[in-house]
């Protein structure tokens, strides 16, 4: 158990009132895999993901055994049991796929990436430089992580453990060394047509192939942009995609919203009408989704994306869609954006929604938001929303210092022992299956008495057949105090007076459940922590 400054347990038993309590008690369980799932295999509640960037994690394996583990194979099972244990349903296991030789070596030898490493990861050598594994070559797996049917057999030993296997798919674009380069060029966004070398290096490669990117801004420099307004592209694509669905249970689909027809249109509209390419009749995403799961129905995707594009890639198919509105308004501390997100999007939306507190792209979650403390209160609030929680490796440390995709190590740091506790509870309490198949509904929270501090709280209930949860989070640097009313709260046994217990710090109060559907429950919250109330 543990107690820190400006979250101490506190409690009144007059006028109904609540502190929350912020005892954390290190959870040993099992998560039982129990939900009922729709045809994609999306309970309606929410699911937890854990990412792995897999060469880095092998890295460290290899540290932690003292032996050798560099490929699939050797994984330890108990490494992956573990996961299972903590409540985990997906394992991402970003960056398994087949690199050429350039990216590597530009990753090796360009002058800004090595000031970068320089900055996250001091004192780095060349042989930390793995390579992006964004740059893919060809999707059978990395040789030096193993073959095709080592990932099967990981999968098929992971689905032995109630677990599911995602991997990555790219579909903006191949790393400059892919064979299509030379043997189908017309797969990719060419110079227009009439052009000739030399080709404006910011844009094109020296082929005329255009630099995967988003038609602005500064290019990913190793890889070469597909065009997906060609129907033999489509095609093709498609054809990979249905190989990595052969090979997983999900799917994360990288920069997914720069393949809608509107936004590839804007990108590259000079090229595109150069060369003739007309806007498709339909989306590539729902046509290869539908083709996907016509095979593999179960099979979940996950798009990478940012605003506004989410409800779009819902509505093309995408089971999940990242959420970053509620990780970069929280990072804000802008409480009033923040509620207005969550109070101006639908259940449904939020139903789909993939929400984090940091990722392989993002800041550490401690580095983001402050602090360790700070990170945590911004997990209660993410993982306690609709939708797929996503995690990723080092938030359960409470780590700061960046894993960049390019080196197979950050910088070493030792783990905050307040977090994985924090985590373990916080797991365990959103395994419920309130939590995975529930109703999600935000309510209000009005001021307490003469307190002006009900800004600083932002609540919401679960609700499953019997099981009910009141989610108060205080995402700010004060204590917060407000009346909210619960409006299924009901009588126990038709007892008025009913246990309201924190599942946080394991403290039973017992309220009047007329007044909480009326006058409404009051409850104080430390900084930056939360209740989350079984009543």
């Amino acid at each position: 158990a543990y107690t820190d400054v400006g979250r101490e347990f506190t409690k009144s038993s007059e006028g109904g009132q609540l502190m929350r309590g912020c005892v954390s008690v290190a959870f040993v369980f099992v998560l039982v895999w129990a939900c009922t799932m729709s045809n994609a295999a999306v309970p309606t509640g929410g699911m937890n993901m854990y990412e792995i960037s897999t060469r880095p994690w092998l890295y460290n394996l290899t540290q932690k055994y003292n032996r050798p583990i560099q490929t699939l194979a050797a994984i330890p099972l108990s490494e992956i049991q573990d996961l299972k244990s903590v409540g985990i349903d997906i394992v991402w296991m970003m960056g398994v796929w087949e690199l050429g030789n350039y990216g590597p070596n530009f990753d090796r030898t360009n002058s800004g990436l090595l000031q970068h490493y320089s900055q996250v990861l001091p004192g780095y050598t060349t042989d930390d430089i793995i390579g992006s594994p964004y740059a893919v070559v060809n999707y059978t797996c990395n040789p030096s992580l193993g073959s095709d049917d080592d990932i099967r057999i990981l999968r098929k030993n992971m689905n032995k453990m109630g677990l599911l296997l995602m991997l990555d798919f790219v579909p903006n674009h191949t790393a400059v060394d892919c064979p299509w380069t030379n043997s189908t060029p017309a797969y990719y966004i060419q110079a227009p047509k009439g052009s000739s070398p030399p080709y404006n290096p910011q844009v094109y490669y020296l082929n005329g192939l255009a630099y995967g990117g988003m038609g602005w801004g500064d290019p990913w420099w190793d890889t070469l942009q597909l065009n997906i307004w060609n129907p033999e592209t489509r095609a093709i694509r498609t054809q990979q995609l249905l190989h990595v669905a052969s090979l997983a249970d999900a799917i994360r689909c990288d920069m997914a919203y720069l393949l809608i027809n509107q936004v590839f249109g804007q990108s590259w509209s000079s090229q595109l009408n150069s060369w003739g390419w007309k806007q498709p009749a339909t989306e590539w995403w729902s046509d290869a989704i539908q083709t996907v799961k016509a095979s593999y129905p179960n099979t979940i995707f996950l798009a990478e994306v940012y605003s506004p594009y989410e409800p779009t890639l819902q509505s093309l198919g995408f089971d999940y869609t990242y959420d970053k509105q509620v990780h970069d308004r929280l990072g804000s501390n802008d409480l009033d954006s923040l509620r207005s997100w969550l109070t101006s999007n639908t259940p449904q939306y939020f139903q789909h929604a993939a929400h984090f507190v940091s990722n392989h792209d993002e800041q550490r979650g401690a580095a983001f938001f402050g602090s360790w403390w700070q990170s945590d209160a911004a997990a209660l609030l993410s993982y306690t929303l609709p939708g797929l929680r996503f995690f990723w490796m080092g938030d359960f440390e409470g780590y700061k210092y960046q894993l960049d995709v390019h080196l197979r190590r950050e910088e070493a740091e030792p783990a905050v022992p307040q977090v994985m506790p924090f985590y373990q509870s916080l797991l365990q309490i959103i395994g419920d299956p309130v939590f995975r198949q529930g109703a999600w509904k935000m309510l209000q929270v009005t001021e307490s008495g003469s307190s002006d501090s009900s800004w600083r709280l932002i609540a919401y209930m679960w609700t499953y057949q019997n099981e009910r949860r009141l989610c108060v989070v205080n995402y700010s640097d004060q204590q917060g105090w407000g009346d909210i009313v619960v409006p299924n709260a009901v009588p126990v046994n038709g007892n008025d007076t009913i246990p309201v217990t924190d599942l946080l710090s394991g403290q039973t109060f017992y309220r009047s459940a007329k007044q909480m559907q009326t006058a409404g429950l009051t409850v104080g919250i430390n900084s930056w922590y939360a209740s989350i109330f079984k009543y």
